[in-house]
């Protein structure tokens, strides 16, 4: 991997830019299995999240969030973002559609996405403000701090009833984090960190009960993330597979993830499908 990459300041966006542009998307035929003909299926969520790109200290990274123990999936590294408010929503998505105050990084509107159709563009516009929505109740993102680079396929999770839609915004200026309480901290992942084979480990799930469950008995990888205090983080599942598939297709190169050279554990508390609440 050429150095290079990660630190010309415009170059990684740009290259961003035109490989999202040329990526087929599934948002179409996901949104309309969760929402036929308009109707909410509530057994099964759609979820906008943002891949946010920062250009800090000479190098891109990745701005994520470590959930706290009030919600779902605590512990766990992921995007800024959440549950799609469809009302909410679709009212931003419009006033997004008539004012162009989102731009992506050559300066356009995202009136004209002309890499897609109507339908398509209808719902990247949803899910990029359902994202920025939750990224500003979380972190405190404002959505005119961001230039836009386009989306990514779906992902269905497997042991949770959500299908994510992922967009990757760069966001224009360093800001001053708010965390809200489903925030623990908030990390800045050098890119480069996934193109080193000592940044890879296979993770071993346990239960914080004990049960012999069928879902901890299979290993993940994931990347181990330094805290810089002796400590580290873990990234795994769905966010790991977003950002490692982004990372692959904006290169053009095979991460090393495998093999790995150690394994890590993690135990998942007794309220990590639920969240604690009050």
């Amino acid at each position: 991997m050429n150095p290079e990459f990660f630190t010309v300041k415009d170059l990684f966006p740009a290259r961003a830019a035109l490989r999202l542009q040329n990526t087929p998307l599934d948002y179409e035929q996901k949104f309309s299995l969760i929402h036929p003909s308009g109707q909410t299926v509530t057994k099964h969520h759609a979820a906008g999240v943002v891949v946010l790109l920062l250009y800090k200290n000479s190098e891109y990274v990745f701005q994520l969030i470590k959930r706290s123990v009030h919600v779902t999936q605590s512990g766990d590294v992921s995007c800024p973002g959440g549950i799609l408010e469809p009302s909410t929503d679709e009212m931003l998505s419009h006033i997004l559609l008539h004012t162009g105050t989102i731009r992506t990084i050559d300066d356009r509107t995202l009136n004209d996405l002309p890499f897609y159709n109507e339908q398509t563009s209808n719902l990247i516009r949803l899910f990029l403000m359902n994202a920025l929505r939750e990224a500003w109740e979380e972190i405190g993102l404002s959505p005119l701090n961001v230039r836009f680079l386009g989306a990514l396929p779906s992902y269905s999770l497997t042991y949770f009833t959500r299908t994510i839609f992922p967009v990757v915004c760069l966001t224009s200026t360093p800001f001053e984090y708010r965390e809200n309480d489903e925030v623990e901290k908030i990390l800045e992942v050098p890119l480069s960190l996934f193109f080193k084979n000592s940044s890879y480990a296979d993770l071993e799930i346990r239960s914080a009960s004990g049960d012999e469950d069928p879902r901890y008995q299979v290993k993940f990888p994931c990347l181990v993330i330094p805290d810089g205090q002796n400590g580290e983080d873990i990234l795994w599942g769905a966010t790991f597979y977003i950002l490692t598939r982004f990372l692959e297709m904006v290169s053009g190169e095979s991460l090393p993830i495998t093999p790995a050279l150690k394994t890590v554990t993690k135990t998942l508390s007794t309220d990590y499908a639920s969240g604690k609440h009050g």
